[in-house]
């Protein structure tokens, strides 16, 4: 029978190896969509500008030129209120990601006592014990294939990292990236 550390570790590289695996497969599935996602952005606002101009260029024909300029109003609105709308949902959902996580690697070395303390302003304290050694800059990212948001840390692991597992694998501060 095996131990249980040994049993954690037959976990994590089983989970890695799955992930990898399925990772190379999503970013295959990815690439269309994101393609999708960037040309209808592209066209709104590609239209957003062709509006504005259509406006500004047939000023003298109100019959044209104050739809247009309505629709110009509405649309960039409805912009604004997305964009805002995203930034307010981010900002939320990053509070769930705040507080304590466990790091097993500091600059390339184990670390059984370091922690990571992810503070509100998008910055984290490295702590070895109850001392801060280090600090950084994180932040959540989102992806068309992977659902709901994941944490990006500073020289941290480049895979994607779960609130819920409260486990940053390393930070390595001796290679900037």
């Amino acid at each position: 029978m095996n131990s249980l550390p040994s049993q954690i570790l037959e976990r994590k590289v089983q989970y890695r190896q799955t992930f990898h695996a399925d990772n190379n497969l999503n970013f295959k599935m990815a690439g269309p969509a994101l393609a999708i996602e960037y040309l209808l952005l592209f066209t709104f606002f590609a239209f957003l500008i062709f509006l504005l101009a259509y406006s500004i260029i047939r000023r003298r024909s109100l019959k044209k030129s104050i739809p247009a300029g309505i629709l110009f109003l509405v649309l960039a609105g409805f912009a604004i209120y997305v964009y805002r709308n995203n930034n307010k949902n981010e900002y939320e959902a990053s509070k769930k990601f705040l507080g304590d996580y466990k790091l097993e690697k500091l600059d390339r070395k184990e670390c059984d006592n370091c922690k990571v303390r992810l503070h509100d302003g998008y910055t984290y304290d490295i702590l070895v014990g109850d001392k801060v050694v280090g600090h950084g800059k994180w932040h959540i990212e989102t992806a068309i294939d992977i659902p709901g948001y994941f944490l990006k840390v500073d020289n941290g692991p480049t895979w994607v990292v779960w609130e819920h597992d409260r486990l940053i694998e390393y930070i390595d501060r001796t290679q900037k990236k």
